[in-house]
């Protein structure tokens, strides 16, 4: 395309079509959207350019396959991409619509574009159960048209869709991602876009506490999301490698992932929903107590408290609490964080609702508000139990431990047993993990609990990470002082 005279590709709109579609694949979204005006202006003044494939410059594919044959469909689904880069779910239906009108029965491919866009456009807009529906519908009749490589997409959104959903459904996304991983192997080799649900499950793993596991699953996803030219997945699998990275005490390891996740795509023209690289940074910056770069951020991406917050823009305005909260404001936390819990529950959304009830507590326990705080981290608890969400609450650092803990001393005082549905733990400790916390207590060393359980020294490291995390605890005597007030211990 480089090599061919500038008036020339000015003059050809579907020229200029491709090479929007690789500015997109490649990241440069403020290169794409000038190509498609180009492109649209050519075919307006110009008119369609023949696509004959009996000719001896024969299209690489027939028209059935190609996603460049329909001008006027493939312009407007490269403007529905630019709608989904921006998080407008409005304007992904709108083109989207706009191209269905000009798809004749010769336009497989692009119809299959069509469908999918129209179900990412349900997903933005938060109508959780038609998205996932329609994307379950795109994976199959990919499938069917033998396009496998092309099913892994939506399937992996499907994933997505199916965490964010009525019970944050962690165990259908897992099984939604284990067979996009089926779908993407050949012969039980994984293809490239078998990287995109090693991501999506390190996510569910992550979420789930189970941290060795999750980071195995983004090392190999991001290995394989490396070799795409599409570069929005490998963008999700370094930020899921950089917050796997810091939860298990790798700074340096995170900052790495995140340093490769900008040169990549130094873009910071995407929705969070689709590049949640810029929101983890302000994150980890917060949590390393730069709260003035977490700041300057979110101001930078024009984010305010009295916003009417969207869900593809959600992690920012999370962002945005977490900032409040850290600069002692409160009740502009709250102010903003009931907003976004009741778009959570209208649109059904129960991961976010943990995650927005969990900062809702410790606004107000910030607020000196603590009883109606431990109220809200019940409810949180009681959400998250079923699915077993871990990380959720371990993330937000020792304030969160700190209430914990109190919630736990609260019921003791009661003199009444904490009800099953509401756990004093995020996460209950297994059998051999209470083994390993009693020797702990105990003050043995991890050798010395390997030779008393019969076990591999490099095993009992992991029991006691896991029993760490699941206690909310940076050391052991810490997690010793914690289990002793949850009665783990007598």
């Amino acid at each position: 395309m480089a090599a061919l005279p500038a008036e020339l590709v000015r003059a050809r709109p579907r020229l200029l079509v491709a090479q929007a579609v690789w500015a997109l694949l490649g990241g440069r979204v403020e290169e794409a959207e000038p190509l498609v005006d180009q492109a649209e202006t050519a075919l307006e003044s110009s008119g369609d350019e023949p696509y004959e494939p009996d000719t001896p410059y024969e299209p690489s594919v027939g028209r059935a396959a190609s996603r460049i044959a329909n001008l006027p469909a493939s312009i407007a689904l490269v403007r529905a991409e630019l709608a989904r880069r921006r998080g407008d779910a409005e304007g992904i239906a709108a083109s989207a619509q706009r191209a269905l009108a000009h798809l004749s029965d010769d336009d497989r491919a692009l119809r299959l574009q069509v469908d999918w866009f129209l179900a990412v456009a349900d997903w933005f807009g938060g109508r959780l159960a038609s998205a996932e529906a329609a994307l379950a519908g795109v994976v199959a009749r990919q499938r069917a048209a033998g396009e496998s490589y092309l099913a892994v997409r939506p399937a992996c959104d499907l994933g997505q869709v199916q965490r964010a959903r009525a019970r944050g459904r962690l165990a259908a996304a897992l099984g939604t991602y284990e067979r996009a991983l089926e779908i993407a192997s050949d012969a039980g080799r994984p293809l490239p876009p078998a990287g995109m649900a090693q991501v999506g499950m390190a996510e569910v793993l992550s979420e789930r506490g189970e941290l060795e596991a999750a980071l195995d699953r983004a090392t190999e996803g991001v290995r394989l999301c490396r070799q795409l030219t599409y570069t929005l997945p490998l963008l999700a699998g370094l930020a899921v490698l950089a917050w796997t990275r810091q939860a298990l005490g790798d700074t340096p390891g995170a900052m790495a992932a995140l340093a490769e996740a900008e040169r990549a795509d130094p873009s910071t023209a995407v929705v969070d929903l689709l590049n949640p690289v810029p929101a983890l940074r302000a994150r980890l910056a917060l949590a390393s107590g730069e709260v003035a770069d977490a700041r300057g951020w979110v101001q930078a991406c024009g984010l305010a408290p009295g916003d009417r917050p969207s869900y593809p823009h959600e992690r920012g305005y999370l962002v945005l609490a977490r900032v409040l909260l850290a600069e002692q404001a409160p009740a502009q936390a709250l102010g903003l964080l009931e907003r976004l819990g009741d778009l959570a529950a209208v649109e059904g959304r129960t991961g976010s609702l943990i995650e927005v009830r969990v900062l809702q507590a410790l606004a107000l326990a910030a607020k000196g508000e603590e009883r109606d705080g431990l109220a809200v981290l019940a409810e949180a608890l009681a959400l998250a139990e079923p699915e077993g969400y871990t990380r959720v609450f371990l993330d937000e650092g020792s304030p969160l431990a700190a209430l914990l803990d109190r919630r736990a001393i609260a019921g003791r005082r009661a003199a009444a047993p904490v009800p099953a549905s509401m756990p004093a733990m995020v996460q209950p400790l297994s059998e051999r993990e209470l083994e390993v916390l009693g020797l702990l207590a105990a003050g043995r060393s991890n050798r010395e609990i390997a030779e008393e359980l019969v076990v591999a020294l490099d095993t009992v490291k992991k029991h006691v990470s896991h029993v760490l995390d699941k206690l909310g605890a940076a050391n052991r005597t810490q997690a010793v002082a914690h289990a002793r007030e949850l009665g783990l211990l007598g």
